[in-house]
This record gives structure tokens, C-alpha cells and sequence, in this order.
């Protein structure tokens, strides 16, 4: 459909006169005429009362116009939108790991709402290959994970903090050794295929320690409440650690080089990414 006939079919809303409409576009009167009745052709409808001097907009004419009004109003915004130079602007999907979301996300979500207006975001969460793999792939612009020992040629990593890894331990085995504890109750974790997981078996091959039992549990808040109830032990970033312990919870530094947990901020390579990413990245920036 010709946006300048719906330009001219909005105008003669307020001006009724074929003639001052061409006038006011710089348009002869049998062009103003033509584009009218291509406009009606091509809506099979008839906008014009042509038995009156000079036409008129008909009933549906007026209705036409008053739609044709919005169409431009929605163009208007759309050039505005591309056009933009204030800062972030478009939809934009982001993942995020469980043991990420509750400190970053909302932190995120404060400045979003702050600075960057005219952007919205959609959030996705998973584990830290999963959502990597969706941001290689392009079903996620972006995505905050567990940074691994993984060479992954388009994407790149922006570090957002590094938090030390910690042995939370019931309150009531306080008392036991690392290997009394281990006979004792059995380790629960992350499953090691995900990215918390392979840095919890890294912190616990660098101390040198073996657990005798492990329990999987893909979640901080029910494997801290597991130990609170004295269910078993745990490796994890000390954020999450501190964030859900009470007093039936306490904490060890890991033995030996722990190299701590770094979450990083991933996106594509690319030109497209590179338009944004750094924008993104300092909405997330914790302090």
C-alpha cells in the first residue's frame, strides 16, 4: 500500500478540497485525483462521495482515513525507534543460571528500568552449556553463566564478578574433620556436567578430597535447606551459601587453591552483538 496516499487520504481529513490538498503537497490536482482512486481500487471501496463539488470522504472514507491516521502514527514510531540514539533500544532475550538470577537479575532489572527506557528484556534460565549453547546458536542474545574450561570460538566472555567457593556443613557436625564429615554425610551438588558442577569437582580435586557419597541436587535453596536439616554438606559460591544459611548452617574455606567461581556475561562475536553488548553488560556490572 502507497504511504503517500495514505498521507494525502489523512490530509484531506482537515483539508476537503482536492485542489488545497495539492497545493499543500506540492502535487497537481489530477495526481491528488489518481492516487485516490488507486487507493480505492486497491481497497475495493469507495472513500469519495464524487457526486458532490468537491468530493467528499464518505462514511467509510472518514473511517479509512482515521485508520490511515494510525498507520502513520505507528510508521512515525518506527522510525523514531530505529533512529534512537538514547541508549539501548529493541527486545532483548537473556539467560541466566539459577545460582546468578537472584543477585543479578534484579540488580539488572533496577537499572534497566532507570536508563534504558525504550528496551525491553525476556528472561530464559538453564545451566551454564545450555544457555551458551543457545546464545551460539541465537536463541538467546545473551546470557549470564559459570565461565568453564570450554574454547567456544564465537562467543565472548565479559567477567561480572569472582566469588570464592565455600564448605557449608550443619551446624551439628560443626566439629568433625573433612574426612570424618565425609564418612559421615554425604556431599550434595551440582550435577558436574553443568558449569557450578565441573567448578565444584575442580575445588574439590585441588583440596585433594574424595566425598564417599554424593547426592545430586540442581538447586542452592533445596540442597542448603537439606543442610540445615543436617541431610549432608555442600560446595558452593559463598554468595548463595550466605544468602540462605541461618544458624544451623556454618562455613569453611575451601582447602587448598580454590580458583573461586567467575560469572561472566556471554554473547556472540559479532557485529551485531557488538552494537549492544557493552551496554548490556554495564547494566549488569555488579559493584
Amino acid at each position: 500500500m502507497n504511504i503517500r496516499a495514505l498521507e494525502t487520504l489523512v490530509q484531506l481529513l482537515v483539508q476537503p478540497s482536492f485542489s488545497a490538498v495539492a497545493e499543500a503537497r506540492n502535487m497537481t490536482l489530477s495526481a491528488v485525483s489518481m492516487q485516490m482512486k488507486a487507493l480505492e481500487k486497491e481497497l475495493n471501496a469507495a472513500l469519495f462521495d464524487r457526486q458532490s463539488r468537491p468530493p467528499r470522504l464518505t462514511p467509510l472514507g472518514r473511517k479509512v482515513a482515521e485508520q490511515a491516521r494510525l498507520v502513520l502514527a505507528e510508521r512515525d514510531d518506527l522510525q523514531a525507534l530505529c533512529q534512537s540514539n538514547q541508549g539501548l533500544t529493541g527486545q532483548f532475550l537473556i539467560g541466566f543460571i539459577q545460582t546468578a538470577s537472584v543477585r543479578v537479575l534484579p540488580h539488572f532489572l533496577a537499572n534497566a528500568r532507570a536508563q534504558t527506557p525504550q528496551a525491553t528484556f525476556q528472561f530464559a534460565a538453564g545451566l551454564s552449556e545450555t544457555l551458551s549453547d543457545d546464545v551460539a546458536e541465537g536463541r538467546l542474545d545473551a546470557a549470564v553463566v559459570t565461565q568453564v574450561e570450554r574454547e567456544v570460538a564465537q562467543l565472548r566472555f565479559q567477567p561480572l564478578a569472582t566469588e570464592a567457593m565455600v564448605m557449608a556443613l550443619p551446624a551439628s557436625h560443626a566439629g568433625l574433620d573433612r574426612d570424618a564429615l565425609s564418612a559421615t554425610l554425604p556431599l550434595i551438588r551440582f550435577r558436574p556436567s553443568s558449569g557450578i558442577g565441573r567448578l565444584i569437582s575442580t575445588s574439590l580435586a585441588k583440596a585433594g578430597h574424595v566425598p564417599e557419597q554424593q547426592l545430586i541436587l540442581d538447586s542452592i535453596e533445596g540442597t542448603l535447606e537439606c543442610v540445615k536439616l543436617g541431610l549432608g554438606y555442600t560446595l558452593l559460591p559463598e554468595p548463595d551459601v550466605a544468602r540462605y544459611a541461618d544458624s544451623r548452617i556454618v562455613t569453611r574455606a575451601v582447602p587448598g587453591d580454590d580458583p573461586g567461581r567467575d560469572l561472566v556475561l556471554v554473547t556472540r562475536d559479532d557485529k551485531t552483538s557488538a552494537k549492544w553488548r557493552d551496554e548490556v553488560f554495564a547494566l549488569m556490572k555488579l559493584g
